[in-house]
């Protein structure tokens, strides 16, 4: 067992990229065409393509896969290293007091934004359930953390994990090593398919034939499940983290796999009604194919990921340090930024590729632009990053993250 190291660099670039990717989802829903009433999106631009439907779901299959596989594994390095009173202490301060006051400020910024949007949006104005003046209780109880759900199932695993570790080593030192020497020997072959297989009997339980949400407190048990399995994941793959130079052999056919497999999942929600509430028996077998390939797609995408970031990304670059540290805070503030930044495009008829390309880049740069002068050098920063950085560029001048 390799000891562990001060920093794994590619994977704090893989878990920051997975929330930068944030941004472009969540742009990308301002120029799907037929944007579905009620979807919880305020707007949707004149101008529209079919590339964002695919590009949505595409990103939805593996993003927060990939994310709770990485904080797994960040989880396992703080406790192993620090104890379960100080990993504890370390999981408050960074994930819950950041929810805690992130929730009440976001709601508002997130009711405003709305409604400001609707006022421009190309879809046909919702039913006054939905409206943004009109919204029942219920519905806004399912979406009280909105895109801060992450957050909240994060740091519930790491108080399970605290809660159980205790427990595991009571279990005697033969057969935890007999199960992560089995894993260790299976990590980049049977045990990829047993994952698959077992997060397709979590997502067939799934009311979309996808990852479902839900932004309240008490999500059904299903959501939580499926990616606690990815979490666990990581978990063990910090106690055999040698076994992480065979994901550098294996990257790129990995990725091209949970592509191919995703390509085929995307057939059969085509072919199938798409939401297995509104299914009749014959769309079973697609569901279950839509699923299956779901699950493969995931999983293969994760080891791809993880394979491609650990062969490429494992040196430090104080720009890209930089671009890692702003990512938690842009992923906090964004949503409001790019429902408010497609407005002003509205009235051009540019394709909406280019309208997309702008949105998204004014985003960054503004919300970049916030972090270096408001965030990254005060109490915020140092609630978000563990510490405060100068406020100056660290490529710049003598200034070592």
């Amino acid at each position: 067992m390799p000891s562990p190291a001060d920093r794994y660099h590619s994977l704090d670039s893989l878990r920051a990229t997975m929330m930068m990717l944030g941004l472009v989802l969540h742009t990308s829903v301002n120029y799907v065409p037929d944007l579905p009433v009620g979807l919880g999106w305020p707007y949707q631009d004149a101008q529209t393509s079919p590339i964002f439907d695919w590009l949505i779901a595409f990103i939805h299959a593996f993003r927060m896969p990939v994310f709770f596989t990485v904080a797994g594994f960040f989880a396992a390095y703080l406790l192993a290293t620090r104890g379960a009173s100080a990993f504890l202490r370390n999981r408050w301060s960074r994930i819950g007091i950041p929810l805690l006051v992130s929730v009440p400020v976001m709601l508002p910024a997130m009711g405003g934004a709305m409604f400001y949007a609707q006022q421009f949006t190309a879809q046909p104005p919702p039913p006054p359930k939905t409206d943004l003046q009109g919204v029942s209780p219920d519905v806004l109880w399912e979406n009280i953390l909105m895109h801060l759900w992450f957050l909240y199932y994060l740091f519930l695993f790491c108080v399970a994990a605290a809660l159980l570790a205790p427990l595991v080593r009571r279990v005697p030192e033969r057969f935890r090593s007999a199960f992560l020497g089995a894993f260790g020997r299976s990590a980049n072959g049977w045990v990829l398919l047993i994952l698959a297989a077992l997060s397709g009997v979590i997502l067939y339980q799934m009311k979309s034939w996808s990852f479902d949400y839900h932004g309240g407190l008490l999500p059904p048990a299903r959501i939580p499940l499926a990616y606690a399995l990815f979490f666990l994941f990581g978990w063990l793959l910090y106690f055999r983290r040698d076994v992480l130079e065979g994901f550098k052999r294996t990257a790129w056919f990995n990725l091209a796999a949970g592509i191919v497999f995703f390509l085929v999942h995307s057939h059969f929600v085509d072919a199938g009604c798409g939401d297995v509430r509104f299914c009749d028996s014959n769309a079973v077998l697609k569901h279950v194919g839509a699923i299956a390939f779901l699950a493969a797609a995931a999983w293969f995408l994760v080891y791809g990921f993880l394979g491609v970031f650990l062969r490429y990304l494992d040196q430090p670059n104080l720009r890209w340090r930089y671009l890692l540290d702003s990512s938690y805070w842009m992923y906090i503030v964004h949503p409001p930024v790019v429902i408010v930044l497609p407005t002003f495009l509205a009235p051009f008829a540019l394709p909406a590729g280019i309208k997309f390309v702008l949105v998204l880049s004014v985003a960054t740069l503004l919300i970049l632009i916030s972090y270096h002068y408001c965030v990254r050098s005060t109490f915020i920063g140092r609630q978000l990053n563990g510490r405060r950085y100068p406020r100056r560029f660290p490529w710049r001048a003598d200034c070592t993250p």
